[in-house]
């Protein structure tokens, strides 16, 4: 097992996926291959979000769109101590991948759904670190919801690339990356934050979030070295229940 920093960045590490570091329990939230898990050969979508976008439905033009924001989480506020990641032995963060999934039909999203942006937290950045934001599809059963995700049942849509702004424990924020998408109707949506493995580089990335309630898990990823965390499992299962991963998705039915 690599060694581990302590305190606000570092504050333990994952007994059921090993070298994984959390950030604490104070308020909301690899090593190895750093290939993305929604394989983003289906696209790099750098269009304004007004233009047509890869795959699914377009919302009617019959009616005027309705805007929609899809959260799971009690609140945006991000906490200082809430965040979980697999670490590197040199202070960096490994390969790590934040989940989120909806099924459209519960959010009363009946028809296409137009993604425009999705929103995220940060509790700490360093060194303007660049992670990618994915929108897919998933096919697996949501209820009950699952401790575990398959992401071969994922079917990619689109992905885009955003640097994330450094940002101080002190200083946690969120971001909003605007991204263009249209997911078909009866489906359910599925958002990745993928951050690759900065072993190396002095950088690193931890998504925020809360220790305020969320209706539903999020989920992370970590596959390499000693986290050996190869499908997205919920934060609870990985023994962290107080990071509720904040990401958002917006957008019009």
């Amino acid at each position: 097992m690599p060694p581990m920093r302590k305190g606000r960045l570092f504050a333990t590490t994952l007994v059921c996926a090993a070298a994984c570091a959390a950030a604490g329990t104070n308020g909301g939230a690899g090593s190895g291959d750093d290939q993305p898990v929604i394989d983003a050969a289906t696209a790099i979508d750098a269009r304004p979000p007004g233009d047509a976008a890869v795959g699914g439905d377009a919302p009617s033009a019959d009616a005027a769109p309705v805007a929609v924001t899809l959260s799971q989480t009690t609140g945006a506020t991000i906490g200082s101590n809430n965040s979980v990641a697999c670490g590197n032995p040199d202070g960096t963060t490994a390969e790590n991948s934040w989940y989120r999934v909806w099924k459209l039909a519960d959010e009363g999203v009946v028809g296409g759904f137009h993604v425009t942006a999705v929103t995220f937290g940060v509790q700490e950045a360093i060194g303007s670190p660049i992670v990618q934001v994915k929108i897919g599809t998933y096919a697996g059963t949501l209820t009950p919801p699952p401790a575990l995700l398959d992401t071969g049942l994922v079917t990619p849509i689109t992905a885009t690339t955003f640097n994330v702004p450094t940002t101080l424990n002190t200083a946690t924020t969120t971001v909003t990356v605007p991204i263009s998408a249209n997911v078909p109707a009866l489906s359910q949506l599925i958002v990745e934050v993928f951050s690759p493995n900065f072993s190396g580089t002095s950088k690193y990335f931890y998504l925020g979030g809360n220790s305020l309630g969320e209706t539903r898990p999020g989920y992370l990823r970590a596959p390499g070295g000693a986290c050996a965390t190869p499908q997205p499992k919920t934060t609870t299962a990985l023994g962290f229940p107080m990071s509720n991963l904040v990401i958002t998705v917006s957008g019009t039915k």
